[in-house]
């Protein structure tokens, strides 16, 4: 009996090793696809860098995501509006020119796509209206727009057409045409 309880003991002796090693094989696997899942310490550093670029200039890889003051500039006229970019590819804006007597338009809506690393393209529309005292639906405004943002990553440059289209969806030449832009992002300040 003695030899089967001393057996015994040497084998749970061996055991307890081998379930040591089994258990530090597992454990290294496990951090070996928490690395490959979470792209590894390269990319946590890469998207800690990215994040400081975007922090320090408001400039965000994916594109011009945020608000911007722009300046358009078509012939014989110029006017400031405001618009956003959201994640995704979503557009609005609202300009000056939108509540001029002779261009009533609603705040436009629309799309962006990048084209580049710094290039991008913007399509959206606004309803217009007769003068402010009728205030009848006259039909719609398409805008498109090439873009570059600068290096900074706060300012842009740009230019496009616009046309204007009847109640039927028949463009109105006389009042379609060409122009550009410049703008500058808006950045978060703290009150003084």
């Amino acid at each position: 009996m003695k030899s089967t309880h001393t057996q015994s003991r040497n084998m749970e002796g061996m055991a307890k090793p081998r379930l040591r090693q089994l258990h530090n094989v597992v454990a290294v696997l496990a951090v070996l696809a928490g690395l490959a899942v979470f792209g590894g310490p390269a990319a946590a550093t890469a998207q800690t860098a990215a994040e400081s670029k975007a922090q320090f200039t408001g400039w965000l890889p994916q594109g011009p995501e945020g608000s911007w003051l722009y300046t358009v500039t078509i012939p014989g006229y110029t006017f400031q509006g405001i618009e956003t970019y959201s994640a995704g590819g979503g557009y609005t804006e609202a300009d000056q020119l939108s509540f001029s007597p002779i261009a009533v338009a609603s705040a436009g809506h629309g799309a962006w796509k990048m084209t580049g690393e710094k290039t991008f393209v913007l399509t959206y529309l606004n309803l217009t209206f007769d003068a402010f005292s009728s205030g009848n639906p006259t039909g719609t405004l398409k805008v498109r727009q090439n873009t570059r943002i600068d290096e900074s990553g706060n300012s842009y440059t740009g230019s496009g057409d616009y046309t204007y289209y009847d109640l039927n969806g028949n463009p109105i030449p006389s009042i379609s045409g060409t122009f550009t832009i410049t703008a500058k992002r808006i950045l978060v300040q703290a009150p003084q």
